[in-house]
């Protein structure tokens, strides 16, 4: 019995549970949605090097490794035992099948040698499986495009979400107390589209353009729910020194790894 196909069913198995982790933990972040799938399709194409491994087992070897690789690509960690499996799959299937010249011998009952018993039985080419090279060849162009497809797939819907949020009646009431700065930036966030898991968080900069501080909107937004208005506050406390000139007011989804929308507050003197 082989060993190689039992090794790459096992390899599609833990590939596919990297791809569904992913899959799963894509409210963290969209982009996994993307790397799930190119390590699910890697995942299911491993097995053409089970059919390849009759034909020609230097072909299946290729397919085993070079869909372990789209495995390991599309989910990283989720997708190392995947990887590793087809990683040993390929290298199987050198171990398993004979290293044969690509041809065959004539049955010598059907050979006439006109007398001459030493004569060496004729040899005839085996079948040409040199075509069969484009089924890996095939394989990473889809991993491929299955990649880009993703990745413009991801980029358009982070633009139509960036294009749905608004932010309006901004206002601000900084002033000095005691020493330090307090107050913070008001106004409405409201977006045309459903977002998940958002943070919204000001960062503040002084008259040089030198990074002060970044703190995060008091309300617990979380989820947004489309065409409704959400209050902000975001509180701003530090010395009287650190005197903001501006505050970017940002929007992030997918608990603080996606931004989407980003708005500029300029102070008056405070």
């Amino acid at each position: 019995m082989k060993l190689n196909p039992i090794l790459a069913i096992i390899a599609m198995i833990f590939g596919l549970g990297g791809a569904f982790a992913a899959y799963g933990f894509s409210g963290l972040s969209a982009e996994l949605m993307t790397n799930g799938s190119i390590t699910l399709v890697s995942s299911i194409l491993g097995l053409a090097g089970i059919w390849l491994f009759n034909k020609d087992y230097k072909i299946a070897a290729v397919q085993y490794i070079v869909c372990g690789f789209g495995v390991l690509i599309g989910t990283s960690l989720f997708g190392l035992l995947g990887f590793i499996f087809y990683l040993i799959a390929g290298i199987v299937a050198f171990v398993e099948k004979d290293k044969v010249s690509n041809v065959a011998n004539i049955n010598p009952e059907y050979v006439h040698n006109f007398g001459n018993n030493q004569a060496e039985a004729p040899q005839i080419p085996k079948q040409d499986n040199r075509m069969l090279w484009l089924v890996p060849i095939a394989s990473v162009i889809i991993i491929i495009l299955v990649g880009v497809i993703g990745g413009l797939s991801y980029e358009n819907d982070m633009n139509s979400k960036a294009q749905s949020i608004e932010i309006s009646n901004v206002s601000s009431d900084l002033k000095v107390s005691y020493g330090y700065y307090t107050g913070g930036i008001q106004g409405n966030l409201k977006s045309q589209r459903d977002l998940e898991n958002v943070q919204v968080k000001a960062v503040w900069y002084a008259e040089n353009g030198a990074q002060i501080d970044e703190t995060y909107d008091t309300g617990s937004i979380s989820d947004v729910t489309a065409n409704q208005t959400y209050k902000l506050n975001i509180p701003y406390y530090k010395s009287s020194d650190d005197k903001p000139a501006r505050a970017e007011i940002q929007v992030y989804e997918s608990f603080g790894t996606e931004l989407l929308y980003s708005h500029n507050v300029t102070f008056n003197d405070q």
